[in-house]
């Protein structure tokens, strides 16, 4: 699959260049300032494009350019609530905005993975209740997650990947493999989601933690769907991932 990565120098960006050369897609990633990429080990097998992220323009016509399949954003940062304000919001509206147009021009709906974070995953047995209803951190991500739902089911072959802390990877591929479940955490317990007012508060604190994941893997999971093409199971929805044991 031809690939158009936003954000490639960035920690996930970086990774997904490495990752998705490996299995053999061909990638052209979109960045501000190519000369970041210059000792990248996978610079010499890429193919790199000088833009902006937020400016529909430029990534639908270097998608067009190089007739990319699929588009995957790993640029931006979500800002901290409720002050902080990133370039999130502008990026997503203008890869939806490039995907939209690239669809209608191809007559079938682009593959995008979109990044959230694990606030816009759901609690089970608390019905319409995302974590970030309780501990409201990066609100940026539910704003993608609204824009997304507000989308025709047939207007871009969407998915957003929702993982907790991520950080480099430490050895965890010899031992972990990423485990995935649509709309809520895999494994979420419901452990003290029955007391009164503290409960759901309880329930988060005390096992967020253990969703911590690589980026290695988490740029692994996008890479290998993407070899799926339009029989991923993760199409139009949010995932959630975690690190098991192999």
């Amino acid at each position: 699959m031809r690939v158009l990565l936003l954000g490639g120098t960035g920690n996930l960006g970086s990774c997904l260049l490495t990752t998705l050369n490996g299995r053999g897609h061909t990638v052209v990633t979109l960045v501000r300032n190519p000369s970041k990429l210059t000792s990248h080990p996978q610079r010499h097998s890429i193919q790199v494009e000088e833009g902006d992220a937020k400016k529909a323009a430029d990534i639908r016509d270097i998608a067009r350019r190089h007739q990319c399949d699929a588009i995957v954003n790993a640029a931006g940062h979500a800002a901290m609530a409720p002050w902080g304000k990133s370039d999130l919001p502008a990026i997503v509206d203008a890869v939806i905005q490039a995907a939209l147009e690239l669809g209608q021009e191809r007559h079938t709906p682009m593959r995008v993975w979109f990044l959230g974070g694990q606030g816009i995953l759901d609690i089970p047995t608390l019905p319409n209740k995302m974590i970030a209803d309780y501990i409201p951190m990066f609100l940026e991500h539910a704003t993608t997650w609204k824009k997304l739902q507000e989308l025709p089911p047939s207007a871009i072959a969407w998915s957003i990947l929702c993982p907790g802390l991520m950080r480099p990877a430490v050895g965890e591929s010899l031992v972990y493999k990423l485990s995935g479940e649509s709309t809520s955490p895999p494994g979420w317990s419901t452990k003290f989601l029955r007391i009164p007012v503290l409960g759901p508060y309880m329930n988060i604190m005390s096992q967020i933690s253990s969703y911590a994941t690589s980026f290695e893997m988490n740029a692994d999971f996008i890479a290998t769907d993407l070899e799926k093409g339009r029989d991923s199971e993760w199409l139009l929805h949010k995932v959630g991932v975690k690190q098991i044991r192999k």
